[in-house]
C-alpha cells in the first residue's frame, strides 16, 4: 500500500521540527578539561588578542553607546568563553563573531575571556546617545528585584545577582550594559532567532516580558553601572 503525499511530507516535516528541537543549545562541556583551560590562562596573551575586538567592544571591553556592541569587560570568564565557542560552532549566530572565532583556537578564547573578565565592569551611565536621562521604573526595578509571582516570572536578580554582577559559568553581568544591546538581545530571545541559552531559560522569559519592560530593564541595568564594593 502506497503512502499518500501529504501524508509523507507531514512524516518528514514532523521529523525535521524534532530533530532541530532536539540539538542542543550550546555544546560546550563543562568538565576538568574546560575548566583546567580557564584556570591556566594567560590573561597577557588574552591582552595582545583583545586589541583586535576594541573597534567594536571599546578600549579594555567598554562599548560605547552609539553602537549596537555590548559591554564585555568584568564579564565572568566561563560565560565569555562559552559564547565565542557557540560562535565558533554556529550554534550562535552573528558573521562578523563567527569568522573572527573560527581564527582562534580554544586556548587563545579562554586567554582572551580570563582578560576581559580582569577588567572592571562598565562604570554607570546616566544618558543616552541622545543626551536623554534613562528613565528607570518602578516596574523594571520590580521584575529585576522581585519578579512577578502571578506570571511565574523569577527576579532577575536570582541569576544575575542583585546588583547585576553575573554568576558563574553560563549568567552575564548586565551592570552597566548597552541598552541597545540588552534590548536587541532580549528581542532576539523573544523570537527564537538566538538559541543557545540552556534548557530555553532567556527565550521562556523573554517571551513573557512585554518590548516596553525589556525596554525599561535595559535602562535600570545600563543605569546601575558598577557594583559598589561591600
Amino acid at each position: 500500500m502506497k503512502t499518500p503525499m501529504k501524508s509523507l511530507v507531514l512524516v518528514l516535516g514532523l521529523s525535521s521540527a524534532a530533530s532541530a528541537w532536539c540539538e542542543p543549545s550550546s555544546n560546550v562541556v563543562w568538565n576538568a578539561e574546560t575548566r583546567n583551560l580557564l584556570k591556566n590562562a594567560s590573561p597577557q596573551h588574552g591582552k595582545e588578542l583583545a586589541s583586535a575586538c576594541n573597534g567594536c567592544h571599546g578600549k579594555d571591553g567598554t562599548a560605547e553607546l552609539d553602537f549596537n556592541f555590548p559591554s564585555i569587560a568584568g564579564q565572568n570568564a566561563a560565560f565569555t568563553y562559552k559564547q565565542m565557542l557557540d560562535y565558533k560552532d554556529n550554534t550562535r549566530g552573528h558573521g562578523i563573531m563567527q569568522s573572527f572565532a573560527n581564527t582562534l583556537t580554544d586556548r587563545d578564547i579562554a586567554d582572551l575571556s580570563v582578560w576581559y573578565q580582569t577588567q572592571a565592569l562598565p562604570v554607570v551611565k546616566t544618558e543616552d546617545t541622545r543626551g536623554e536621562e534613562f528613565e528607570v521604573t518602578g516596574r523594571a526595578r520590580k521584575l529585576a528585584t522581585r519578579g512577578d509571582g502571578a506570571r511565574l516570572l523569577p527576579p532577575c536578580a536570582a541569576c544575575h545577582g542583585q546588583r547585576g554582577e553575573g554568576a558563574v559559568v553560563d549568567v552575564p553581568a548586565l551592570a552597566g550594559q548597552n541598552p541597545s544591546y540588552f534590548t536587541n538581545t532580549m528581542y532576539e530571545f523573544k523570537s527564537g532567532r538566538r538559541g543557545n541559552d540552556l534548557y530555553s531559560r532567556m527565550r521562556i522569559i523573554a517571551q513573557s516580558l512585554s518590548d516596553d519592560e525589556i525596554n525599561e530593564l535595559a535602562n535600570y541595568y545600563g543605569s546601575i553601572g558598577t557594583p559598589e564594593e561591600d
